[in-house]
């Protein structure tokens, strides 16, 4: 009996375990020209069994999985004034003040732009919001030392500074500013955005989680368990790996590093809705990665699916990618349904999977129903497995 594996990775989501996988289960078993009926589910895996259709070359059976990482979210660390405001100046300074990043914005689409803009203006309003808290401070009993964490004489000559510095500011904007910003700050998705800013730039450092390992190496290792595991069982003709938004990046860093170069045969990728193009512009590794990872052509093919109006994805590849032309990366994009303030708020981004020609796509069954199968490389030699 033929049977499938599905390894879902997610993206930045402080949500339950297995939340995004009830998602698509129920989608796939939803679908309108790959009928399929689930017929169990518990922590490990959800199965559903596939009814057989002469239009489809689907197998009996598909185990789904997945691979959260939701718990490795690092808790933003409970600083004292001065040390938020010094994180929020170099979280500003990291994002806005690299021009390759303003050239990667305007280079894709109008959407993109307006994303990173909004997303920009929140931490500059997240930064002005942390300024008012450290000039409030001034006149309570805090001492540079204190907010600072730090005794060394030039650490209390900068927090005397920076506290002077943020009542002078303070005192020069009107009185109603304050106002506002008690309004606008609970209104808007400032803190999400500044602890999804905080995370990304974490990733690409890849900064030390434990003091042993960086963020980096655990976000890979925990998908990598969970892809071993599925190939170990020696039961899945084939495995399939969808890299959802920000878990297409860990996805690439993985299939990049792979230590068996056999064992990609039997895979497929699919990258949905992923900001890689935009954050390979400040990050040379990622970059790196992911131009390796499409490079090693796994046996059933690469898709990578984005929405042009998708605020949050400009796909893992650019659409002048010479990996796309070479046919290494198939690309898609698709028109998902939603408003103006559904793309807005970033909720069209978890959408992708009720759009049926993303559920055929990652099970391989082209872009649109009665559509064949999307093309194999397995003639294209596979890369020898990476020197450890």
């Amino acid at each position: 009996m033929a049977s499938w594996a599905l390894i879902l990775v997610p993206g930045y989501h402080r949500k339950p375990r297995n939340t995004l996988r009830e998602v698509l289960v129920a989608n796939l078993a939803m679908s309108e020209t790959m009928p399929m009926t689930m017929t169990a589910s518990d922590t490990d895996k959800a199965t559903l069994a596939v009814t057989p259709s002469d239009t489809t070359g689907l197998p009996q059976t598909l185990d789904v999985y997945e691979a959260s990482w939701s718990d490795l979210i690092p808790t933003p660390a409970e600083d004292q004034p001065i040390g938020r405001l010094f994180r929020g100046l170099s979280l500003l300074i990291y994002w806005l003040g690299y021009p390759r990043m303003w050239c990667a914005v305007f280079r894709y689409s109008f959407y993109i732009a307006v994303g990173y803009l909004a997303s920009a203006a929140m931490l500059v309003l997240w930064l002005v919001s942390l300024i008012t808290i450290v000039a409030q401070a001034v006149g309570g009993d805090i001492s540079p030392t204190a907010a600072t964490g730090n005794g060394s004489g030039a650490m209390v000559w900068v927090g005397q500074h920076v506290q002077a510095a943020a009542a002078w500011l303070v005192a020069q904007l009107p009185q109603s500013w304050a106002a506002t910003l008690t309004i606008l700050i609970p209104l808007l998705p400032v803190m999400a955005v500044a602890d999804l800013a905080a995370f990304t730039r974490a990733y690409l450092r890849d900064a030390a989680a434990d003091g042993i390992t960086g963020l980096r190496a655990r976000l890979r290792m925990r998908v990598q368990s969970s892809l071993a595991r599925a190939l170990a069982t020696g039961s899945y003709d084939r495995v399939i790996i969808v890299g959802h938004s920000f878990g297409s990046l860990i996805v690439a860093d993985l299939i990049a590093g792979w230590y068996r170069a056999a064992d990609l045969e039997k895979i497929s990728v699919v990258t949905v809705g992923s900001p890689g193009a935009v954050f390979a512009f400040r990050s040379r590794w990622l970059t790196d990665e992911i131009a390796a990872a499409v490079e090693r052509r796994p046996g059933h093919g690469w898709s990578d699916i984005h929405a042009d109006r998708d605020l949050l994805s400009a796909g893992l590849v650019p659409a002048d990618s010479p990996a796309i032309e070479a046919g290494d990366v198939t690309r898609f994009v698709v028109d998902l349904p939603g408003g103006l303030m559904d793309r807005i708020d970033g909720t069209i981004h978890f959408t992708y999977f009720r759009d049926e020609q993303v559920l055929r796509t990652i099970l391989g069954q082209g872009a649109a129903p009665g559509a064949p199968a999307l093309p194999h490389t397995v003639g294209k030699p596979a890369l020898p497995a990476p020197a450890v």
